[in-house]
């Protein structure tokens, strides 16, 4: 146990407690925003939850206020770091190398957008690379490439499981008028109507000469994130214009994966120390054990004792009795009329049991 000027009597106190809150606060932000968003979940629990009922804090009503300070604060902080990734430039994308992809190779290379930010003025270029060579096996050549932008990341439609019905979408196209022979850079370019995070998607349509009576199309996209297959970008707007548009949906985040995880722990918690209260309470209200025939509470045998037991004629009649009372050498109790403590073997002052070298009555006499 720490002293009470320690560090758990430093929290105590109102200082203290705000400095508690404030460290919580920027480990859970930072957790989330650079690291592992489920890995703030345990991260938030410990220095919410754990560290603070270490430190003696165990109160419910501040542990509750103190999870919703932390959620409060958490998601702005985050999104400061969130809103600066979003802003920082991807690499350049390129299709699949292996089948039904590319053909040892990825047929679109280097494809990125140019510039990166910028406002609705901005005429945004994309640029991507075909290389015939890596057109996949049993595909004729690309007759068609086309660029897809959306609010959605991954999606080539204004349908895409992935969002909400309604999001904006745009597709501009570039064909190909002959066979491809030689590596070939195609240009995209669009000015976006309106501020906000974008995403895009490109994709070239093959003919699959396997299919010669039917033709069908082979389709091939670029390698995007894992979760969506998008890639971001562009970004239409300055810092606080993307800082507001991601704010909402950073909170909505914290509040549903650590907030949920926090408050549900809290409620068990909760539930325990008001289990041992109401236990606590009944034992102070119990009475005490109720001797049995046997002798002991509730039929169960006495506790066995040893009790010095002191012959009859071994106490002296005219000496005053003794109450029990504590050695004064190691402080064991002592029992009634005792010369001798029974634990460390002191001398007792005062009247009490005759030597032990008078003869008990038992004893024979001598001769």
């Amino acid at each position: 146990m720490q002293p009470q000027g320690g560090l758990k009597g430093f929290v105590q106190q109102p200082f203290g407690r705000v400095l508690l809150i404030a460290f919580a606060t920027v480990i859970t932000a930072l957790t989330y925003a650079y690291v592992y968003a489920l890995l703030a979940i345990p991260v938030m629990l410990l220095v919410g939850l754990a560290v603070p009922i270490w430190l003696g804090i165990k109160r419910i009503r501040f542990l509750a206020l103190m999870g919703l300070v932390i959620l409060l604060l958490a998601a702005p902080i985050a999104n400061v770091v969130l809103t600066q990734e979003v802003m920082t430039p991807i690499p350049p994308a390129s299709s699949p190398t292996n089948l039904p992809g590319g053909g040892g190779g990825a047929l679109l290379q280097h494809a990125s957008v140019s510039p990166y930010l910028g406002t609705t003025s901005t005429n945004f270029t994309w640029n991507v690379t075909v290389v015939p060579m890596y057109i996949p096996k049993g595909n004729e050549s690309p007759y068609l490439l086309t660029l897809f932008i959306s609010t959605c990341p991954g999606a080539t439609g204004v349908n895409d499981p992935n969002c909400s019905s309604g999001y904006p979408f745009y597709e501009v196209n570039h064909t190909f008028s002959g066979n491809l022979t030689a590596n070939t850079t195609v240009s995209f370019h669009f000015t976006f109507p309106s501020d906000g995070i974008w995403a895009w998607q490109m994709g070239a349509f093959l003919k699959n000469s396997s299919s010669p009576t039917t033709h069908n199309a082979t389709f091939i996209l670029l390698v995007g994130d894992a979760v969506y297959n998008g890639l971001e970008g562009p970004v239409v707007g300055n810092f606080g214009t993307t800082y507001e548009q991601l704010i909402l949906s950073i909170y909505l985040n914290v509040f549903v994966y650590l907030g949920i995880p926090f408050y549900i722990v809290l409620v068990v918690y909760m539930y325990i120390k008001r289990r041992q209260a109401s236990r606590g309470a009944a034992a102070a209200r119990a009475p005490g054990p109720v001797p049995s025939e046997a002798g002991g509470a509730g039929g169960s045998p006495p506790p066995l004792t040893t009790p010095l037991v002191v012959p009859p004629a071994t106490v002296d009649a005219s000496a005053p009795r003794r109450a029990e009372m504590p050695c004064p050498k190691c402080g064991a109790v002592v029992y009634p009329n005792e010369s001798v403590c029974w634990k460390c073997g002191a001398k007792l002052s005062g009247g009490g049991a005759a030597s032990p070298s008078s003869p008990l009555p038992s004893s024979p006499k001598p001769p």
